[in-house]
């Protein structure tokens, strides 16, 4: 029996060895290291493509550019209107309110279908329509918010005692003991509280310096600790969303964040027994602004703003809390290259408090052993600056593309051998020199813009005023061969032979 026990556990070993290849074998490249490593490296080089669009030549379809058509009903006419620059449920209601000519829209298509009941109507909704379909005023909006907080806090608290003075048992400035969870006299509370009294987590922060003597020996013990903390903080948010919109709409800009807030309870023992919660919020900044673009150039804005923050540091012990900041401005009336400021928003606050044995407390170098003081000074501020203009319009995929890649690229370092400062003014040289040419390119190309928008502004005109005198020449065509008509029936009108009735001879 022991040749087969040796032989099976051989056979065993050699299945073993067998399982684990097969195993090895079919999960492929699970121990190399290297095949995650390159695709990883390989998503994150795809990813970090900035790639054009393919589909920003595509061009709207002849159909949608033609214009109005008509089609000749049994009670009226049907007049087909394609939108150039307005959505068409905003023209059939402007239809419906001015000129009493009801229609339906073609969301599809964004089209227009304006049932008149006969060609002179469809003349005047047509003409409407042409009058009031043009190209709206793009404004941009450019936001700069700025907050800023400081707050300065100093505190000290003041824990004196001493037993059996004189002898007699008589205990001073005894504050209240302090156990640990297993009953060991730990200290005392402070018999001069200090800003612990409004802020539970106060005692755990701070240094303390003074002397114990006895420490723990009932009866025996002298103590005199003062517990020092100063805090400084400070706080600054910078928004500066840039907003698009046309001229009438509004425009909002909403950032949200679901943030954590941290809340101190007490339990039923009072201070003894603060435990803290945690609490989800929501915490926003809401930007919302209606422009108006009058004929002078000028832009109306109406503004509501909401700044909410949750950073803002409170007290000795720096905890955050939320705060928010509202403004609701109906019109501001803004010319052309100036901006809107909204300021004064300011807020100062200043807490002193002096607890002490009367006194004792104002004596000198000994007199903070016999007091305590809370003193917390703070200063909000908020300004907001807004900027209208009327905007260029889009700019071209290219020159975006082309943005993104260099805000985006690995950073180039040159080396030099010069001195630091000549090397640094010679790259500010430079940089100044292809900023300059950068911002001449965009002018020009900007000029140019304006330039060929005005060409075919002109060309458009022109167009319209060649179609009307078409229309007024087919008109005048018509009305000449009408003519031609009648004076050609009225020479075909047969002549009559006989002469004409003498007149009668007076009778004899």
């Amino acid at each position: 029996m022991k040749p087969n026990g040796v032989r099976l556990t051989f056979s065993g070993a050699v299945l073993g060895a067998l399982a684990a290849a097969f195993l090895l074998s079919g999960c492929g490249d699970f121990f190399d290291k290297r095949s995650t490593s390159i695709q990883s490296m390989a998503i994150l080089e795809e990813l970090g493509q900035v790639k054009e669009s393919p589909y920003i030549k595509n061009t709207v379809p002849e159909m949608y550019q033609q214009r109005a058509t008509r089609l000749a009903i049994r009670d009226g006419v049907k007049l087909f209107y394609f939108t150039q620059n307005h959505a068409a449920e905003h023209l059939a209601f402007l239809l419906e309110q001015q000129l009493g000519v009801k229609s339906t829209t073609s969301n599809s298509t964004n089209q227009v279908i304006a049932n008149c009941t006969n060609d002179e109507q469809a003349d005047a909704v047509q003409q409407f329509l042409e009058l009031i379909d043009i190209e709206p005023v793009q404004v941009n909006i450019d936001c700069l918010i700025l907050e800023r907080f400081g707050d300065v806090t100093m505190d000290w608290e003041t824990s004196i005692l001493v037993e059996n003075l004189l002898g007699e048992k008589i205990t001073i400035g005894e504050g209240q003991k302090i156990y640990d969870k297993d009953g060991q006299f730990i200290g005392l509370k402070p018999a001069f509280p200090g800003a612990s009294l409004r802020e539970g987590e106060r005692a755990r922060f701070g240094l303390d310096f003074g002397y114990w003597q006895n420490k723990g020996v009932e009866g025996h013990q002298v103590r005199a600790i003062v517990d020092v903390l100063v805090s400084r903080g400070y706080l600054k948010i910078l928004l500066n969303p840039q907003l698009e919109t046309v001229n009438g709409q509004t425009a909002t800009v909403t950032i949200k964040d679901y943030s954590p807030i941290e809340e101190v309870r007490t339990g039923s023992n009072g201070a003894d027994n603060v435990y803290n919660i945690t609490k989800y919020v929501w915490v926003e900044d809401t930007l919302t602004v209606l422009p108006n673009v009058y004929s002078d150039g000028s832009i109306g804005l109406k503004t509501d703003i909401k700044i909410g923050s949750r950073s803002k540091p409170e007290g000795v012990v720096q905890r955050s809390i939320i705060t928010e900041r509202s403004i609701n401005v109906e019109e501001n009336r803004i010319q052309p290259g100036y901006s809107m400021i909204i300021g004064g928003m300011r807020k100062s606050e200043k807490r002193s408090v002096v607890r002490g044995i009367p006194f004792f407390k104002d004596l000198p170098i000994v007199g903070v052993l016999f007091s305590s003081k809370d003193f917390e000074e703070k200063g909000t501020e908020i300004v907001f600056i807004l900027t209208p203009s009327i905007s260029s319009g889009s700019v071209p995929n290219q020159k975006v593309v082309d943005d993104i890649r260099q805000k985006h690229a690995d950073p180039e370092y040159k080396s030099s051998s010069l001195a630091g400062t000549v090397y640094t003014d010679a790259l500010e040289k430079e940089a100044t020199e292809a900023e300059l040419k950068r911002v001449e390119a965009e002018l020009a190309v900007e000029q140019a813009r304006h330039a060929a928008q005005a060409e075919k502004h002109r060309a458009d005109a022109a167009e319209q005023e060649t179609q009307k005198l078409r229309e007024k020449t087919v008109n005048l065509l018509k009305q000449a061969q009408a003519k031609e008509k009648a004076a050609q029936s009225e020479q075909n009108e047969p002549v009559s032979n006989e002469p004409p009735p003498s007149p009668q001879q007076p009778s004899e």
